[in-house]
């Protein structure tokens, strides 16, 4: 029996105890009013503020010849000619160095969906809401999704749901489901606190189950967490080359173990069956063995593979790659790279490195679905050292119950992109969030 199933049982028995009506109180009553008014006590609280660190002051910056990098005098030959500044005014900000290929300022659209380094990312569309009663999640990362709390909520009319005994019993079985789905606790405490805050205080339709309105806005806000953000990877690389932004590079980040290797090729084999050209580059070269497999990988696929000897310069490797593409009109390329400990800051530092060289249009993290709450740990320190634009979840073949997916996406505000589910290269799949819904419910 699912998980979820057997909260349906146990919803049953709660419901039945407490005869469903200690929950809810006729509207008019003094109990509906005491909800109702608790309810925008509650939405009225202003969120808390976050201290913006202060803007440098002008003294910090304007005058370049008191800083030591001016020594010495003869190489830098009167740096007021060379940087031209005004003598009464800042210096205006630098231009942002080019990208190869960036359309002209002109033609892009600021509020696009952008990835970390800029570049647009094509938005996965939504079905519309059908609801007038929204909650508010807040995410780790800051963000806010909104999510419709379904049919049996309405407006107007109705009875009102009042705090209850049944109705903490009724949360509280949500929240054991999905801590034993490998949810991570912070998550499920953000999605649970977030239903009761904007149940109590709702009017429910009459004649509707306040069990199953509560699975239903549970599911509703469940998916909104992994669809915000969500972003449409093969459209996204062909909107890139569209406008001449080529190559397109993406670089694979992750710990050792999770598959990264793997899913280059996978990533490989998928773009070429798109039509489009592909170069690899082997910038895993600490691993033993990783050069070899990825370089195998490529011979099988018909891809070629820039690679060093083990020990080599990841970055430089990443670089010659993408001269090479650059030289041969290669539309894509994919920069493996080493397993990198989250908690390792030297080593998280020479990847920033190949990231910088690099200048990846997307940053994928990728992670190993049956790592449960470790993988999110890992995810929540790439994020903040690094930064990513999706993550790719591996070995949802396997037993993983999902909840990895939904505490990676509520820890980073980032969406998950593909599902590997298997070990061919045509076993990686645009992910679904229904699908993964479903599989935790079921």
């Amino acid at each position: 029996m699912g998980l979820f199933n057997r909260f349906r049982r146990r919803v049953k028995e709660t419901v039945d105890a407490s005869d469903a009506e200690g929950m809810l109180a006729e509207d008019g009553s003094e109990e509906a009013k005491a909800a109702l008014l608790a309810r925008e006590e509650a939405q009225a609280t202003p969120p808390p503020t976050v201290d913006e660190p202060p803007l440098p002051k002008e003294e910090d910056w304007e005058d370049p010849e008191d800083d030591d990098w001016e020594e010495p005098e003869d190489d830098w030959e009167d740096p007021e000619d060379d940087w031209e500044l005004p003598e009464e005014e800042p210096a205006p900000t630098p231009a942002p160095k080019p990208r190869r290929g960036t359309p002209a300022a002109s033609k892009v659209e600021l509020r696009m969906m952008r990835s970390t380094t800029g570049r647009q990312l094509v938005e996965v569309a939504h079905a519309p809401r059908g609801s007038s009663v929204e909650a508010n999640i807040t995410t780790e990362s800051g963000d806010d999704i909104r999510i419709d709390l379904g049919g049996g909520v309405v407006s107007e009319g109705g009875r009102v749901i009042k705090s209850s005994k049944a109705l903490d019993n009724l949360l509280e079985e949500l929240e054991w489901a999905l801590l034993e789905s490998d949810v991570s606790s912070d998550a499920v405490s953000g999605v649970v606190d977030a239903l009761r805050n904007q149940l109590v205080g709702a009017r429910l339709r009459r004649g509707a189950d306040l069990a199953k309105v509560l699975e239903a806005s549970l599911k509703r806000a469940l998916r909104s967490l992994l669809e915000a953000g969500y972003w449409d990877f093969d459209a996204t690389v062909a909107k890139a080359l569209e406008a001449g932004d080529a190559p397109v590079v993406i670089m694979l980040v992750g710990v050792n173990g999770t598959g990264k290797t793997t899913t280059t090729a996978k990533l490989a084999h998928r773009l070429m069956a798109q039509g489009h050209s592909v170069i690899a580059a082997a910038g895993d070269t600490f691993r033993a063995g990783a050069i070899q497999q990825l370089e195998q990988h490529c011979e099988n696929l018909g891809v070629r593979c820039i690679s060093s000897q083990r020990g080599g310069d990841s970055a430089a490797i990443a670089r010659d790659a993408i001269a090479s593409a650059k030289a041969k009109d290669i539309d894509v390329v994919l920069v493996d790279t080493a397993g990198r400990m989250q908690n390792k800051t030297n080593l998280m530092n020479e990847l920033a490195k190949v990231r910088r060289v690099a200048d990846p249009h997307l940053t994928l993290f990728v992670g190993d679905s049956l790592a449960g709450n470790d993988a999110v740990e890992q995810a929540r320190m790439f994020q903040s050292m690094l930064q990513f634009d999706g993550a790719v979840l591996t070995k949802l073949d396997t037993d993983a119950k999902g909840g990895a997916g939904l505490s990676i996406a509520f820890a980073t505000g980032r969406p998950i992109v593909f599902a590997g589910m298997g070990q061919g290269y045509e076993d990686l799949t645009p992910f679904d969030p229904d699908w993964l819904i479903e599989e935790i419910f079921e």
